[in-house]
């Protein structure tokens, strides 16, 4: 049930915004821009939802510099 409620929030925020997304002078910039926000925000939700900690950015951090000294 929480993730049906999330994904009509998502389509409710898309529908609410459409209209201005299509008044933009950059339309590909700002589409790219505003697609990949909301994606990460729903990923992130998405797995708040289903219980699913998202890794930390510390994690992420560690691996790249551990990926560099090695």
């Amino acid at each position: 049930m929480p993730v049906l409620a999330l994904i009509l929030a998502f389509f409710i925020v898309l529908a609410l915004d459409f209209r201005s997304l299509l008044k933009t002078n950059h339309k590909v910039r700002t589409w790219i821009i505003y697609f990949g926000l909301l994606s990460i925000g729903f990923l992130m939700s998405l797995l708040q939802a289903i219980d699913k900690a998202p890794p930390s950015p510390v994690v992420l951090i560690e691996k790249v510099v551990r990926m560099f000294i090695n």
